[in-house]
């Protein structure tokens, strides 16, 4: 008798799904310095929100006695003009930088998104009043608007946080009202009209989630913008206000102590500039990767 041979399926290892997500991380950590830089700004923004927890002193705790004083055990930074801990001052002004950094594009979106959709969608009088207002916004500088505005209403991390917002709406909506010009006739779109479907919810789940992703981008590259508005504010004197600390004003406050205690001014400088870097190349980052045409 002759054997028969029989053939046994070999079962195929199942291929993961892609998805534009998942395509996007997959861009995103092929980039080495975006990925170093969100580490980095993932500390600061970390050290923000625990800083009650991390520093050692609290920020408006002082010792005469301790004025200008070198690194030491007890202070590992030194001590400001004042004596209190140049640590724990650093460490509390990044919850400082990152509230306004995060909030102010935050207040930008809340005000330019839905201007700049209802532009984009419907067009016509809606559109040419929008636009008017963005040429009108453009035309004076953002920061000598929020000086005005701060010399009327006065200064403090609120009314700083909500001036600069203010100033801010104006990309987030030329942005929005491009990005729905350019989807409000797409297939998708005529489709989800054809069968009756709401103008609200068309613009809510059709157009926005695929504009979503510039929009992510703009708000990450705006957050080092906020935070050199509210350092340069707090440098003249016009923003956050002691004793809540501000890199800006730690700048201002030390500068004049540079030959004798030097880190009481380089030390904010260098976290103001360590601060705008780590964003920007997290923003370039996600710009390249939730690009649609990059290719794998």
């Amino acid at each position: 008798m002759s054997a028969v041979a029989t053939a046994v399926p070999v079962p195929r290892k199942r291929q993961a799904r892609s998805s534009p997500w998942g395509d996007a991380w997959r861009r995103y950590r092929r980039n080495r310095m975006a990925l170093v830089s969100a580490f980095i700004a993932g500390l600061i923004l970390f050290c923000g929100i625990f800083a009650s927890l991390l520093a050692p002193h609290p920020y408006d705790y002082s010792v005469l006695a301790d004025t200008l004083q070198g690194p030491s055990f007890q202070h590992l930074l030194g001590t400001d003009e004042v004596g209190r801990d140049l640590l724990s001052r650093i460490i509390y002004g990044a919850r400082t930088s990152m509230i306004v950094g995060f909030f102010v594009p935050a207040i930008g979106v809340l005000i330019g998104l839905p201007v700049g959709a209802a532009a984009g969608w419907f067009g016509g009088r809606i559109d040419y009043v929008v636009q008017r207002l963005v040429e009108m916004f453009t035309a004076v500088p953002t920061i000598l608007l929020a000086i005005l505005l701060v010399t009327i209403y006065g200064s403090g991390l609120a009314n700083v946080t909500l001036f600069l917002g203010i100033t801010a709406w104006v990309g987030f909506a030329r942005l929005t009202r491009a990005q729905f010009f350019a989807l409000r006739d797409r297939e998708f779109v005529t489709a989800a009209r054809a069968i009756g479907t709401p103008p609200w919810r068309i613009m809510l789940n059709h157009i926005l989630p695929n504009a979503a992703g510039p929009i992510i981008i703009l708000f990450v590259l705006a957050i080092p913008g906020a935070v050199f508005g509210e350092a340069g504010l707090s440098f003249l004197g016009l923003g956050v206000q002691d004793p809540i600390p501000s890199w800006g004003k730690m700048i201002t406050e030390g500068g004049q102590y540079m030959q004798i205690a030097p880190l009481v001014a380089l030390l904010p400088m260098l976290c103001i500039g360590l601060t705008m870097l780590s964003f920007s190349f997290v923003g370039d980052g996600l710009r390249d990767a939730l690009d649609p045409n990059a290719l794998e």
